[in-house]
């Protein structure tokens, strides 16, 4: 019986040793649902925008001092320790050109300084007073190429420069040698480096004496071409001031219009131009990116000059943009802001509007009467409407036209 009984129990331990062993765990082969699903469940990495670069300008055209401007500059000066006073003439621009970062003017007129008499038309030299108004008024761009720079001869330019090289702007358009002529002025404004040439059609016949180191930049062709090309390579925008064209004409010449496209072929993106003592238009030279932005003339800010077309001025202003650090500079939102010179028939009271602000009892009481000459407001607003295209007036104006 025990010999039977240890038979089965060996039986049954074969049968259990040679059942199957059940498969191990395995993880089910992943299919394209779940592969999926993974990806959608996985973190993506931030998408970074790339900076935009932005910064806005402001031009105005010349700036000059006769001999009623400086007197009345004396008159606002007394009873202070100033003995010229120039700021109360730009009170109504202070506060619109402080909105932006690049404030640019053509000064007309030397500033020699002490040892150096005041002189006044056909050849200048202003207070340096004038100077300090500029500055407080807010401009920190000062063009000097133009057709007076030589009026107190070699001497007088230098110190000009010295001056100028004394206060907290950027200077164009003068050099105490052709080395610093060939070292491009390039400033950084926000991000966007902007390259700065300044040229002038001549110097009313005066010529610095033999061997004279100092350097004018006078307009030739070949000249200007080769400096905006260089101006390019180093800069994101190329902005060309231009002292050029006939006065009293409210159109560009046929030499401004060569030298404005000479400027386009070559890469320049702006040009500011000045010296005609009146407005001419504003325009596209080129389509598309390449385009050239041309103020062909932004006449006076600051004069004496007598005809109604004379006190007439204005300010171009604009924005750039620039997308990433690799990205091209574009100029944007052009407009043309007109102001007007007022003067009473004593040649005090110097003073520049805004012609938005400017009434016609003002136009009609203006100092050219002095002259024999006569305005209205209409008028003014006539010589804007009929020379800036609409695209760059301001509002008011534009609704007038349309």
């Amino acid at each position: 019986m025990k010999k039977l009984l240890l038979l089965c129990l060996c039986m049954l331990l074969c049968l259990v040793g040679c059942g199957e062993t059940p498969p191990p765990e395995t993880t089910p082969p992943e299919t394209s649902e779940t592969s999926a699903a993974t990806i959608i469940t996985e973190e993506l990495p931030p998408v970074v925008e790339p900076t935009l670069y932005h910064f806005s300008f402001i031009g105005a055209g010349d700036n000059m001092a006769y001999y009623g401007n400086v007197r009345d500059a004396k008159k606002n000066a007394e009873g202070t320790d100033l003995v010229y006073d120039f700021r109360p003439s730009y009170t109504d621009i202070k506060p619109v050109i402080a909105d932006y970062d690049l404030r640019f003017i053509n000064q007309e007129t030397l500033m020699c300084g002490d040892g150096y008499d005041l002189s006044y038309y056909p050849r200048f030299n202003s207070p340096q007073e004038l100077g300090d108004a500029v500055v407080d008024t807010g401009f920190n761009l000062v063009g000097l190429a133009n057709n007076h720079m030589l009026d107190r001869g070699e001497s007088g330019l230098l110190a000009t420069l010295d001056y100028w090289d004394s206060q907290p702007v950027t200077h164009i358009g003068s050099y105490r040698s052709k080395e610093d002529f060939e070292k491009i002025t390039v400033i950084e404004q926000n991000g966007i480096r902007v390259a700065l040439l300044s040229f002038t059609y001549g110097t009313n016949g005066l010529k610095l004496p033999k061997g004279s180191t100092t350097y004018i930049p006078y307009i030739d062709n070949d000249t200007v071409a080769r400096k905006v090309k260089e101006a390019e390579e180093l800069a994101d925008l190329t902005i060309v001031s231009m002292h050029w064209g006939y006065e009293n004409t409210f159109k560009p010449s046929d030499s401004q219009r060569e030298v404005a496209e000479l400027i386009h072929a070559n890469g320049g993106d702006v040009i500011i131009g000045h010296h005609p003592h009146c407005i001419q238009p504003i325009e596209w030279i080129g389509e598309g990116e390449d385009r050239t932005l041309c103020v062909y003339s932004l006449g006076n800010f600051m004069s004496e000059m007598a005809q109604d077309y004379n006190i007439l001025g204005g300010m171009v202003a604009f924005d750039v943009e620039k997308l990433g650090e690799d990205g091209r500079a574009e100029v944007k939102n052009v407009r043309f802001i007109p102001t007007v010179f007022d003067y009473n028939r004593s040649f005090y009271n110097n003073h520049i509007f805004l012609l938005e602000n400017y009434t016609d009892a003002q136009a009609k009481a203006h100092g050219i009467a002095y002259y024999g000459n006569h305005t209205t407001l209409d008028r003014l607003v006539g010589y804007v409407k009929k020379t800036i295209d609409a695209e760059f007036l301001p509002d008011l104006l534009k609704t007038e036209t349309e």
